[in-house]
């Protein structure tokens, strides 16, 4: 949750907790999430996911401790990938494919999974910003990249339609990750200036 759609004024960094405090890879990212695709039976904490690029850049794969390995989405020249679960346990997915962002996602007003491509941007990453269930009603899947130098992010509830500014001339060649720190707050891991 980003009260405002603003970072806070003071950085209050910690470690990441979840599947964000697994180390990451632009080709592997973690996501804590339930039991099954679809199934929130078990919460959205029970298990570790891992969502990997395979076959030469050609395959997006899912899996967790307790489900087996199956691509998710095929493509050509994929080389970043981030991954989130929805509140309904579906997988939101962002990854670049030949140098375009795109979004893999569900669009209750079409009630499928969709992919939307997002020129311009670089570093995608996804996080669902509250798992706790008390939370839920307040919890969005963020998307949040790099444009310009300035760093944004869009929300599931505005079925990502909509931009926000989070820090302008952010000196980042992009983001490593997002995701719940320590101290519960959502957290931004930008990389180092070479």
């Amino acid at each position: 949750m980003l009260p405002d759609n603003q970072l806070s004024s003071q950085a209050v960094p910690t470690a990441f907790i979840g599947g964000a405090a697994l180390p990451v890879r632009h080709i592997i990212d973690y996501e804590r999430g339930g039991i099954a695709i679809q199934d929130t039976s078990r919460g959205l904490d029970y298990q570790t996911w891992r969502v990997r690029i395979l076959n030469d850049g050609k395959a997006i794969v899912l899996d967790a401790q307790q489900v087996a390995a199956s691509t998710v989405i095929s493509g050509t020249n994929i080389t970043e990938v981030s991954l989130a679960f929805d509140q309904n346990m579906r997988p939101v997915i962002a990854y670049v494919e030949s140098g375009t962002a795109k979004l893999y996602w569900y669009d209750s007003s079409q009630a499928q999974q969709v992919t939307t491509s997002w020129p311009g941007i670089i570093t995608p990453r996804v996080s669902l910003d509250e798992k706790r269930p008390l939370q839920q009603q307040a919890s969005d899947v963020i998307f949040a990249y790099l444009k310009n130098g300035n760093l944004y992010h869009r929300r599931q509830r505005d079925r990502y339609g909509s931009e926000y500014l989070l820090a302008s001339n952010v000196n980042s060649p992009g983001l490593v990750k997002i995701g719940m720190s320590r101290n519960f707050r959502l957290q931004f891991l930008l990389k180092s200036p070479d």
